[in-house]
């Protein structure tokens, strides 16, 4: 059954969104859930017999927020085995409509207490036209969003079954042309995160006060082959290491800026190109890079430091293995000037 909502109440609901974004979205944890594999998979996955295990793996711990992490719970890892197990009988099954493909994974994961998320992701992937990305925090963003704006139709509840994925997406749908942004790639995204990041508040609230606020990267990949830039010169970065790719999204975002801003601090610099910037989200690797990209590892000469001592520093860090992962924080007020060789004239 098709939620009934009038077209008053769906302009309720995206005024809401647009109000309450900024504050739903300030700890959404982006680098966990970038969106470049997950349109890879949409693609790779209309042909699920193309799929190997490594990627069906790499995608479900994606869906857990597990993204280049190795670190995944037990009752994850052991859904995703399961999935990869059962993968050439779902072959044999040539299940390709939504309701065969969300049967036969509720069922044989036999409703497990990741059953339902997984065998809607799947769904999802495998027929991204009729179903759109859903779980059960997205499910009850529906119910609260309804809530909030007093909605009583009378139908059934978005429940944890093909019929509530199902209104989900009608519900998506029909909220996705009222959203604020002209480029409907960029307001599906933002929908989708925020339906995520509003169902999932409570968590999230909990980070309030005691983490920084998440930044959404500017420079989200990169691809050092079509790198650009009018005002920096990318290209003479010699390395391609994580240090490297960070440099260079730093490059690319200062290039958006309307003037040219040579002088920086490390912590707007680490605002510039945060956790998941150039596809860096695993914490570890990103961490250890922001100290290398400060430091003369590998011949690096990226910053000149007003306090050249720091430099010094930096490369001390990077070079050991018990480095102090948080260093460049300790130092978010320092200042630096980019190398000029790397600016055009």
């Amino acid at each position: 059954m098709a939620l009934t909502i009038s077209e008053n109440k769906k302009k309720f609901v995206v005024a809401y969104i647009n109000d309450h974004f900024d504050e739903h979205m300030s700890h959404f944890p982006y680098a966990k859930y970038p969106t470049e594999p997950l349109n890879q998979w949409r693609e790779q996955f209309s042909d699920p017999k193309a799929v190997d295990p490594k990627t069906i793996r790499t995608a479900l711990f994606w869906r857990g927020g597990f993204w280049q992490r190795k670190d995944a719970p037990y009752a994850q890892r052991q859904t995703a085995l399961s999935v990869v197990r059962l993968w050439p009988e779902f072959m044999r099954e040539e299940a390709a409509e939504p309701a065969h493909v969300f049967d036969f994974w509720t069922s044989r994961l036999e409703n497990g207490p990741l059953a339902f998320d997984t065998a809607s992701f799947l769904a999802h992937l495998i027929c991204p036209d009729s179903l759109e990305l859903a779980d059960t925090q997205r499910l009850e963003a529906i119910r609260d969003l309804l809530k909030e704006i007093g909605h009583e139709g009378g139908e059934p509840d978005t429940d944890s079954s093909l019929d509530g994925l199902l209104r989900y997406t009608d519900f998506f749908r029909a909220l996705l042309p009222k959203m604020q942004t002209k480029d409907s790639d960029r307001a599906r995204v933002q929908l989708d995160r925020f339906m995520k990041a509003y169902g999932n508040r409570h968590a999230l609230s909990k980070l309030a006060g005691k983490t920084l606020p998440t930044i959404e990267p500017m420079i989200r990949s990169l691809n050092w082959e079509a790198v650009d830039s009018k005002k920096y010169a990318p290209e003479r970065i010699e390395g391609r290491a994580n240090a490297d790719v960070l440099f260079a999204c730093l490059l690319l975002a200062l290039d958006r800026q309307p003037k040219r801003k040579e002088k920086l601090t490390v912590g707007e610099v680490a605002e510039l190109v945060p956790l998941g910037s150039g596809g860096i989200c695993n914490p570890g690797s990103y961490h250890y890079a922001m100290i290398a990209l400060f430091g003369g590892q590998k011949g690096r000469d990226f910053f000149t430091f007003e306090d050249e001592t720091l430099h010094a520093a930096f490369t001390a860090q990077a070079n050991q293995s018990s480095r102090d992962m948080r260093f460049y924080r300790k130092h978010s007020d320092a200042s630096v000037t980019i190398n000029q060789k790397y600016a055009r004239s």
